[in-house]
């Protein structure tokens, strides 16, 4: 009967082992798995923050768009104002022209009428 009992102590013995074994390696996973519960909540946060940055910088692109349309349109404006005085000071200049003209082309026209009928009275 002794050997009964010396065959459980041995069995006995191995089993506690195997039970401070595991129990060391649960305390490593459990270890372990709030490390990772840590890390998953802080990937979340992480995944939020992104989210919301992204949704500013479609905010911002809009904004940046808008800006720039109204930055287009006042571009336009200012051409024309810049421009305002060349073109009045052209369209004077081409009067001129014309008037210069029409006067050339009467005095000609004159001298031609003057030669042609010397005794008309002008």
């Amino acid at each position: 009967m002794d050997d009964k009992y010396t065959d459980l102590a041995v069995k006995v013995e191995g089993v506690d082992a195997r039970c401070k074994s595991n129990e060391h390696r649960l305390d490593e996973h459990d270890d372990e798995l709030k490390n990772l519960r840590e890390d998953t909540k802080t990937l979340i946060k992480l995944t939020n923050s992104v989210d919301v940055i992204a949704t500013s910088i479609a905010d911002v692109n809009k904004k940046v768009d808008v800006i720039g349309s109204k930055q287009d349109r006042l571009n336009d404006k200012v051409t024309v104002l810049e421009n305002k005085p060349l073109i009045e000071t052209k369209k004077q200049v081409d009067g001129i022209y014309d008037k210069l003209l029409w006067l050339v082309i009467g005095g000609i026209a004159i001298g031609i009428l003057s030669q042609i009928l010397p005794n008309i009275p002008w």
